[in-house]
């Protein structure tokens, strides 16, 4: 029982370590887990871009990748707010 036990928490730690990593980060997203990491976007911000593209969800991928292109240091949640702002700046230039 505490060989399963030691077995669990060694796992744990060892995915948790890997996750600090880029190859990590990615593999978290891609299990759907990114909403939990330090600097994740909130699902207000994600579900009011997806909203604000008309409900594109590719549309809204690009524009995250637009500004990750543009700033790679950003946290996912400055991505997403830059992404909103820019939705905004667009939207006042066309009235």
């Amino acid at each position: 029982m505490t060989g399963v036990l030691t077995l669990l928490v060694v796992v744990g730690a060892t995915f948790a370590l890997f996750a600090t990593t880029r190859a990590g980060d990615r593999l978290v997203r891609w299990i759907g887990l990114g909403r939990f990491l330090p600097g994740a976007a909130s699902s207000e911000d994600v579900a009011y871009l997806i909203r604000t593209c008309g409900g594109d969800r590719r549309e809204a991928r690009e524009r995250i990748a637009v500004e990750r292109a543009r700033y790679p240091d950003l946290s996912e949640a400055e991505l997403y707010r830059r992404a909103i702002r820019r939705v905004f700046n667009e939207r006042g230039s066309r009235d």
